[in-house]
């Protein structure tokens, strides 16, 4: 197998004109969030495959493979291989194969046609409008280029050229915009708070607002990161209750950033925090970084690719199998950039998609630690039995004076609510039912605004007495 980087359009020519010759294969061109796969049999492109092509009405093949080779040609930025394989079935046979040399030619001058097109039509997706009546204009009206490309009799340069020429004399303009395949929201990042002194901000006021307005991103200090959906906290990480003392003794030194972003690409970008990596930390000489894009793209899977440099980071964010965008961080600071320019030396993780939501566990362990710390302070004698449950647990551990979690805790762990139950159970027998729901109630009294305001007293449920029993 061959593979490697590309950068510009002649990066391209000199791929194609060296793999078709001669060779009997498969070649695949990952660039712009899109790949395409050509099938090959020396010197000729006999069959191509996308995942956008259409499944009927496709009449002209040729001008489909021109139409998106051009966008090779226009974002060379990304990567391809070259593999001996047979064709397939999910390869769109050409009407006739085509040569290197006229690959080659007709791209150049598609890619020149169809950005000066562009200028008009602004998208190829875009659904056009007829003006007035000409000859043939049902293959044309409330049509995207793209459809009309697809099912034209004509070549593609033909056809591009025949479109620009009804536009300029007022036959077609565009009547709306639609993406094919590109309809879903795509990712949003913007800073509403950036770098501001936890002692200069009203920090529960900024709870309420995320709340009220239902906000969808994460607020992030140098110690934590939270996630919200729709105004409600879903996740911390790390893992650590400590959050809870800190909105309402902030640490004055931290510095607060509230980020919103859409739900589909935080989900994505939360996977930085998974203990399950496919790839982890592997040095860029060890791996083509093009594979590894190709292959989640393919198999149509959903997770997330970090690339690691010495500067700074990029976390390559996909959903289905399509590039949902592409985020840099720097500084401690994220945005969202349109091209991966890779620089040596660089490391790279991948972690496939699963769900990351953890606040639930979050405020057990909150509970788990209240409920110990009023025993220890009332009957202290306790401590040695809890010590020996935590010593023989896979989930827990105790360190620095508290109890925390082993590793990043699953929320439908029965484990974690039945170790409550039995430091419950502990309280009931040591101090009696009263007394031990005075204290829990007076230790949790200082919490109460914070849970309500973050909404999350849902959790703040202790197990019920005749259960923990």
């Amino acid at each position: 197998m061959l593979s490697g980087y590309i950068g510009t359009a002649q990066d391209v020519v000199d791929i194609i004109n060296s793999c078709l010759i001669n060779k009997e294969g498969i070649l695949d061109f990952f660039s712009n969030g899109n790949f395409i796969s050509l099938y090959v049999e020396r010197g000729y492109v006999k069959a191509f495959s996308t995942a956008s092509i259409p499944s009927h009405n496709v009449k002209n093949k040729s001008a489909l493979l021109f139409y998106h080779m051009s966008e090779v040609l226009e974002h060379p930025e990304g990567f391809f291989t070259f593999r001996e394989d047979k064709l397939n079935e999910n390869f769109l046979v050409l009407e006739r194969p085509i040569q290197a040399e006229e690959l080659v030619l007709q791209l150049q001058l598609v890619s020149t046609e169809l950005r000066s097109l562009m200028e008009k039509v602004i998208t190829p997706f875009a659904i056009l409008k007829v003006q007035k009546p000409f000859e043939g204009m049902e293959k044309y009206n409330e049509k995207s280029l793209y459809e009309i490309i697809s099912s034209s009799e004509d070549s593609i340069l033909d056809t591009i050229r025949k479109v620009k020429e009804l536009f300029s004399q007022g036959f077609l303009d565009i009547h709306q915009f639609y993406s094919v395949g590109e309809e879903k929201e795509k990712l949003h990042v913007e800073y509403l708070i950036k770098d501001v002194e936890a002692r200069k901000i009203n920090l529960s006021s900024i709870l309420e607002n995320l709340l009220l307005s239902k906000f969808t991103g994460l607020l992030k200090t140098q110690d934590f990161e939270l996630y919200y959906v729709k105004g409600k906290p879903i996740s911390l990480y790390p893992v650590n209750y400590d959050v809870f003392e800190f909105f309402i003794n902030p640490n004055n030194s931290l510095q607060v950033n509230v980020v919103s972003m859409d739900a589909v690409s935080m989900n994505l970008y939360m996977l930085r925090h998974s203990d399950k990596r496919s790839i982890s930390n592997l040095h860029g000489d060890f791996i083509e970084v093009g594979k590894v894009f190709m292959g989640i793209s393919k198999s149509k899977s959903s997770g997330l690719i970090t690339l690691y440099t010495p500067q700074r980071k990029f976390y390559v964010l996909y959903e289905e199998g399509n590039l949902r965008g592409i985020l840099q961080e720097e500084q401690g600071h994220i945005k969202a950039v349109s091209q991966l320019k890779l620089e040596k030396p660089f490391w790279i993780d991948l972690v496939l998609y699963e769900p990351m939501g953890n606040m639930s566990a979050v405020v057990y362990l909150f509970l788990i630690n209240l409920v110990y710390g009023t025993l220890l302070k009332h009957a202290g004698d306790v401590a040695q039995s809890v010590m020996g449950y935590i010593a023989s647990s896979s989930i827990f551990l105790y360190e620095e004076g508290s109890i925390k979690y082993r590793k990043n805790p699953k929320e439908e762990d029965d484990t974690i609510l039945s170790f409550l139950s039995t430091l419950l159970d502990i309280g009931y027998r040591t101090l009696g039912q009263k007394k031990l729901e005075e204290a829990l109630e007076f230790a949790l009294q200082p919490y109460r605004d914070v849970f309500k305001i973050m909404d999350v007293e849902e959790f703040i449920k202790l197990p019920d007495e005749s259960a923990s029993r």
